[in-house]
């Protein structure tokens, strides 16, 4: 397999040592089409984000590694440059989408990579942009016609679901190390490890929590908690659930608050010392929406920003898929807290397609999203451990967002644990440990109350703090989604992506 350039950062006599990644630069072959050129530019700028290289135009610099899409991987014969074959292309209308056949495995240093795309005959390379693309846009999913009795993809319609592949491995991170390890040409099977843009840091997870559910009165209380005795017997089969509900009814009657959790939520976090992001449905429209109104939760919401703490939109329920009404949810939370919301998360992470969710996210303005993450499973939808801005099919360009991918959420540990028979705990540590293999992270995980066991069983919950616990032996740091985009925007502004974006005007 034709690997890179051997002597790609030896410096020019007497000049100084690179004091980082080197600049790269990409050619596209003059026969690419449009559509493909630009989708792959904007996988190679997301590569060049994640692994902190800066991008160049081609010739722009004689120190940059080049890179060749051209479709005879051998165009150009330029011993030079690290050539990739152009196997993506875009399909027709009335075409079965990519994601419809299976795709071939390759083995690199113990991982087995899907290639939907396969490998060119002449030099054995994948097209590595081009099944980072697939992976990063959501085209896999492009032709999922089912929808669950909420309106969302199922589990059942994804690439991991159709073909078996495992949702806990990152396979557009594993395709991302495998062509820094080309840019590396030192012919060894490798993944190399993505450089943080954190100063003393390896990993970052953004903790977060979706108040679903708040204590606003006896009434509301009492409903709350029969119907999480009905799902112990019914759904989890689980007796300590079952237990600790029934003791948070009876203790109602004694003037007891189940679900006024924030404040001992802060407690709790700022003495673990990290501080995470809460999302807030500002408004209700939908009996699915949750049973609060804003100023039921106000004041503690703003005790958490006093303390350090971020607030998020939690999209209502109806927001995306019926009254495109994100923008105006929005304004209502940044007029209320004086502060502008730029952070999102659909509640039941509910939208029908990715371009309906991202169109509306523009719309209301957002920076960071946090809605591509399966409600009863854990992993990485698209392939990703580390944020990305989504692709935009309708102006051929990145999105100016970053979506940041929810791997683990309390009740989808659950229920992957439930239907698997696996020990929840170890399905948290599989995903954390396949992100900090290969990455620096900016991935967020979900609990919505870890202080009381109202959402999940108490075991789950647990699993929460023993992560926030176990975080500084993996070098791992766990930030707000504000402190996190304020860190890493840079990072992504150097390859050319997040233009003209400033979090903190």
């Amino acid at each position: 397999m034709q690997t890179a350039v051997q002597n790609s950062r030896v410096e020019e006599p007497g000049s100084k040592a690179s004091a980082g990644p080197p600049a790269i630069s990409l050619e596209l072959d003059w026969a690419v089409p449009a559509k493909v050129r630009a989708r792959m530019e904007y996988a190679f700028r997301v590569f060049a984000a994640i692994y902190g290289h800066a991008v160049v135009g081609p010739g722009g610099t004689s120190r940059a590694v080049r890179f060749r899409y051209a479709a005879n991987a051998e165009a150009g014969g330029d011993p030079e440059s690290i050539s990739i074959p152009t196997r993506y292309r875009v399909h027709g209308a009335d075409e079965p989408a990519y994601g419809s056949a299976p795709p071939s495995f390759v083995n690199v240093a113990g991982e087995a990579i899907p290639l939907f795309l396969g490998t060119d005959p002449i030099s054995g390379n994948p097209d590595w942009l081009g099944e980072i693309f697939l992976w990063l846009s959501g085209e896999l999913e492009l032709g999922a016609k089912k929808r669950d009795t909420v309106g969302r993809i199922p589990f059942s319609e994804t690439p991991f679901a159709r073909f078996g592949i495992s949702a806990e491995r990152p396979y557009a991170g594993l395709v991302m190390a495998w062509l820094e390890n080309a840019l590396l040409g030192n012919g060894v099977s490798a993944l190399p490890r993505a450089p943080s843009p954190v100063a003393n840091c390896e990993h970052i997870v953004l903790p977060s929590h979706d108040i679903d559910y708040y204590y606003s009165g006896t009434g509301s209380a009492f409903v709350r908690l029969a119907k999480n005795l009905a799902i112990a017997v019914r759904l989890y089969k689980n007796g300590s659930y079952f237990a600790d509900n029934l003791r948070a009814l009876l203790g109602v009657f004694s003037g007891k608050r189940p679900g006024d959790y924030l404040v001992p939520l802060l407690d709790a976090a700022q003495a673990s010392g990290f501080e995470s992001t809460f999302f807030v449905v500002s408004r209700r429209s939908h009996p699915r929406d949750p049973n609060y109104s804003l100023e039921t939760i106000a004041s503690p919401i703003a005790k958490a920003i006093a303390r350090g703490f971020s607030p998020g939109l939690h999209g209502s329920y109806r927001s995306v898929m019926e009254d495109r009404s994100l923008a105006g949810e929005a304004s209502i939370l940044s007029e209320r807290f004086a502060k502008r919301i730029r952070t999102n998360r659909q509640h039941w992470l509910r939208f029908a397609t990715h371009r309906s969710l991202f169109r509306e996210l523009e719309a209301a303005g957002m920076f960071a999203d946090s809605s591509l993450g399966f409600p009863e499973s854990a992993g990485f939808r698209n392939g990703a451990s580390f944020a990305f801005p989504p692709y935009d099919f309708e102006r051929e360009c990145a999105h100016r967002f970053l979506e940041i991918p929810l791997v683990l959420m309390d009740g989808g540990v659950e229920a992957e644990a439930r239907q698997s028979g696996r020990d929840p705990g170890k399905i948290a540590d599989a995903v954390l440990d396949a992100s900090r293999k290969t990455g620096w992270g900016g991935i967020s995980i979900l609990w919505h109350n870890p202080i009381e066991p109202l959402s999940v069983p108490r075991e789950i919950n647990e699993i929460f703090w023993r992560l926030a616990a176990q975080r500084k032996d993996s070098k791992e740091e766990w930030l707000t989604f504000d402190r996190f985009l304020s860190a890493v925007l840079p990072r992504y502004q150097q390859a050319g992506l997040m233009e003209g974006i400033r979090v903190n005007a």
